[in-house]
């Protein structure tokens, strides 16, 4: 039963002598007992008031390092003498002389107290009591209580330095583990963001090249930074600011060193060398926030730099205005112009504010790089810019809302803080040091790349239509945007990254871009497979984004408010004059889609018109199928029947493309004849791939590939061949040559095909070349390593992550209930935070973190399983999921 609990309030003491002192006369009522103090204790009062709480620990702001300086808190025991705090003496049982102080040395461990020999020195009590930080309950004492102190901590001890270290709080610090850089040494505009939020419209860093897409952004090839612009999103950029000394105009780049640069969510710190000043960024989601140190003994006069005229990224400025309002305002806009991708314009608004004065010297209005005289700055010159698509008055809303009047450290820390809150959804413990922060990395990047455009109001720029106009966002009861609007580039690989991963760990999320995506079917007529710019860029192939709808709808996590209408916009897509008819970009025409030959032929030919990009038959004709299916799932989930049957028969014109005597699906001719000369390694008829990916590519049909095979063992002889020959490459073949290896895992199209080995009956395989896959492409956690190609906005990093928890579906999760094949996990426990404080936890027995491991059993809630598969269901209402591995291939997974 354990002891009983323990009284509020103190026990008696036993009588005892007291000091002579204490039996002068004592006079009676000076005070009436209602306005005696309650705290005052004499020899003749006990105390009786129940225990206070404890005091507030102090909090650290998340990710900076607090050092404290604790002065030693004491209390009065005589007018003009302190005794520490913890040193509650009582007094002795032997008489002293008048004014005589006693000594009472600390207890032991024993709690007894070991008097010195009389007249012995009394010794100086300087012992401090610890302070203890975190979540740590404070030590409860039984021989004594301690009295809270009445002082507050000073400010003047409390000393806040940014540091990259893990947090000296008990609270995880994940945010401190990622690594942001990771990757660029391809560099894309798109790919690379330090100072922002996540899915933040900002996306605040340092340029090292402007003009272009591939390879700009920022580069860990390039060592001189161009200046520190607030925009890379997919077919936007704009508004870049450089802090310079003395009469610079023109080539104002400067060299920075890695030696001193800081990288981490929500935060980045340079040193321009050149100039010997450091510059700090952080972000809100709209806003952007700098803080520039010059040098103490500047000589010149010192300035910030804005241009609004070069090119930023892939997109040109033009019609830039700039305006000051006042000496600590400016107010301006630039035009993103038009690119292959984003064939319409659409404006920028900006407005920037300084804590200190400013003058804004003649430019000339044509060719807007306007130059910002600081004079000679004592401080800090900390800078802050808010920023819309819609208007200078929500610029100015979105600044005043998300910034206002918070310093420089109030935005970062509450940066650090939304990345930890949104890294803690999944947290992993065990396993290798280095694997555990690339996973904090890829985390990160799966919540980086697509960006919120709306306003904090609620309003977006819809430039779908012949003329730009700006809406509003339907608001709550409270007055809030029920929903923000996204960019994203393609929704191409989603099924086998986000969908699954945002299903689990982000619900709201994947319900968010549902919305923005139907509001957009509502301007525009269409559902959309990558907007930007307010508008579809028509990135990629097929009805992309029926996969993600059907996913979110399925499982339950997008409730639209008019169900029949949303499946009715997804149909409409994989008929004539929809998203099928449309090639990659192809804006104005519906000819290079081939969805009239799909539906007669059933087969798209390699005759298409050169409209567009992408406009390869062979591979339209599969993606064309999968998401068929993922549409008739839907269908079935909503008893259209009808549509279930014809849906469920078009996904299976991938099989009219299958040759069996060549063991590979390959492209056709309108006559039907095969298309020579063939190899499994061209170009011609593929998306980025080869008839080597392709063949695999259907993972929602397996039993039919294995038909088209003629047996399993072929089905998985081939794929076996096809992982040999791709390890010999390292499984990744450089940008636009993703033909030269059989599967390119740095590429979207070959993410399902280790899993085809356990959907095939041989999940052995599928776990040991899952792991020669992540130890050779995708481990470390430097800014060198990468994860083959480019990370395409969270694609790359959400792949990873599935596949270090154990945890994928190769069919997108778009089932009712959706299927996610299990596979061993890369760490000892991992733990993922659900809606209505649900988890789930994953934890593993016989981990080798060197070594491949295999799954000999599974047992969920208690109960153990027989296959290696569980439904969304499941997972999503929580549980615990325990792995029993083995180093070698045995019970579940025993060939």
């Amino acid at each position: 039963m354990g002891p009983p609990p323990r009284s509020p309030v103190r026990p008696a003491r036993a009588p005892r002598h007291r000091h002579r002192r204490d039996h002068r006369p004592r006079r009676s009522g000076r005070h009436p007992p209602e306005k005696q103090n309650p705290r005052r204790r004499t020899s003749r009062t006990k105390r009786t008031l129940p225990r206070l709480p404890p005091r507030p620990r102090p909090q650290r702001p998340a990710g900076l390092r607090v050092h404290l300086q604790r002065p030693l808190r004491t209390r009065r025991i005589h007018r003009h003498r302190r005794r520490p705090l913890h040193d509650r003496r009582r007094r002795p049982a032997h008489g002293l002389r008048r004014g005589h102080r006693p000594y009472f040395p600390p207890r032991d461990r024993n709690h007894r107290r070991h008097f010195p020999p009389r007249n012995q020195p009394r010794r100086a009590v300087t012992r401090r009591r610890p302070l203890r930080l975190g979540r740590q309950p404070r030590r409860q004492q039984p021989h004594r209580r301690l009295r809270p102190s009445r002082q507050p901590l000073p400010l003047r001890s409390l000393v806040i330095s940014v540091s990259s270290a893990p947090s000296v709080l008990n609270s995880p610090d994940y945010a401190s583990l990622v690594e942001p850089r990771l990757g660029n040494t391809i560099g894309r505009w798109i790919s690379f963001a330090s100072a922002c939020r996540p899915l933040g419209l900002v996306a605040l860093s340092p340029d090292t090249r402007v003009n272009g897409d591939w390879g700009c952004g920022y580069n860990l090839a390039d060592t001189h930074i161009v200046g520190f612009s607030h925009i890379h999103d997919w077919q936007s950029g704009g508004i870049l600011l450089m802090p310079v000394t003395g009469e610079v105009t023109t080539d104002w780049q400067s060299p920075f060193s890695r030696d001193t640069e800081l990288c981490k969510p929500g935060y980045h710190r340079v040193h321009l060398d050149r100039y010997g000043i450091t510059a700090e960024l952080t972000a809100t989601v709209r806003t952007g926030a700098h803080r520039y140190t010059f040098p103490a003994d500047l000589r010149e006069d010192a300035a910030i730099l804005i241009d609004l005229a070069s090119q930023c990224g892939p997109c040109a400025m033009l019609d830039a205005r700039l305006v000051q309002t006042n000496p600590r305002t400016l107010e301006g806009s630039v035009i993103n112009g038009p690119t292959i991708r984003k064939p319409k314009t659409h404006p920028v608004y900006f407005v920037l504010t300084l804590n200190t004065d400013a003058t804004l010297e003649p430019f000339d209005p044509a060719r807007v790089q306007a130059r910002l005289s600081l004079d000679r700055p004592a401080v800090p010159v900390t800078i802050k810019v808010g920023v819309s698509y819609t208007s200078l008055e929500a610029a100015r809303a979105n600044l005043a809302a998300e910034s206002g009047d918070k310093t420089f450290d109030q935005l970062h820390a509450e940066a650090h803080a939304d990345w930890n809150t949104h890294l803690s959804r999944i947290a992993v413990e065990g396993g290798d040091a280095t694997r555990r922060a690339r996973f904090y990395t890829d985390l990160y990047f799966s919540l980086l790349g697509r960006r919120t455009v709306s306003d904090a109001a609620g309003t977006y720029f819809d430039n779908t239509g012949p003329e730009p106009r700006v809406r509003q966002i339907p608001l709550t009861p409270e007055g809030r945007p029920h929903h923000r609007h996204f960019s994203s580039d393609a929704f191409w690989g989603v099924q086998w990254s986000l969908a699954p991963l945002w299903s689990l760990a982000y619900p709201e999320l994947i319900d968010e871009f549902c919305h923005s995506l139907t509001d957009m079917y509502h301007n525009s007529g269409y559902i959309p497979r990558g907007p930007a710019g307010g508008a579809d860029t028509f990135v990629m192939t097929s009805a992309q984004s029926t996969p993600f709808f059907a996913c979110a709808i399925n499982n339950g996590l997008h409730r639209p408010s008019d169900l029949e209408e949303t499946y009715q916009a997804l149909r409409k897509n994989h008929f004539p004059g929809g998203l099928m008819s449309k090639a990659g970009y192809e804006h104005t025409t519906c000819k290079g889609g081939g969805i009239e030959d799909y539906i007669a032929l059933g087969y798209i030919p390699e005759d298409l018109p050169p409209v567009g990009m992408h406009t390869h038959g062979a591979a339209q004709t599969i993606e064309h199928a999968f998401n068929d299916w993922a549409l008739a799932q839907l269908a079935t989930a909503l008893s259209h029947t009808a549509d279930a049957t014809l849906f469920t028969a078009r996904s299976r014109n991938y099989r009219n493309l299958f040759d069996p005597s060549v063991g590979f699906c390959r492209p056709r001719e309108r006559d039907g004849s095969w298309t020579e000369p063939f190899d499994p390694s061209q170009k011609k008829g593929w998306t980025e791939a080869n008839a080597w990916t392709f063949t695999y590519h259907s993972a929602h049909d397996v039993p039919g590939l294995i038909e088209c095979f003629s047996s399993r063992e072929a089905f998985v002889a081939r794929l076996e061949e096809a992982f040999a020959l791709s390890e010999k490459q390292k499984f990744f073949a450089p940008r636009d040559h993703h033909n030269l290896i059989p599967l390119d895992f740095g590429n979207e199209p070959a993410l399902a095909t280790a899993h085809l080995f356990q959907l095939a009956g041989r999940p052995d395989r599928t776990q040991f070349w899952l792991r020669r896959v992540i130890d050779t492409i995708k481990a470390g956690n430097s800014p060198e390593d990468t994860w083959g190609g480019d990370e395409d906005q969270g694609i790359m990093g959400a792949w990873n992550v599935l596949v270090s928890i154990g945890l994928f579906s190769a069919t997108g999760a778009c089932e009712s209930p959706a299927r996610y094949q299990l596979t061993a996990p890369l760490f000892d426990r991992v733990t993922i935070t659900l809606p209505a404080g649900r988890t789930l936890a994953i934890t593993t027995t016989g981990l080798t973190p060197t070594a491949t491991n295999y799954t000999e059993s599974i047992t969920f809630n208690g109960r153990a399983l027989t296959s290696l598969e569980l439904p969304h269901t499941a997972l999503f209402a929580g549980g615990a999921l325990h792995f029993t591995l083995a180093s070698t291939p045995s019970g579940l997974t025993a060939a």
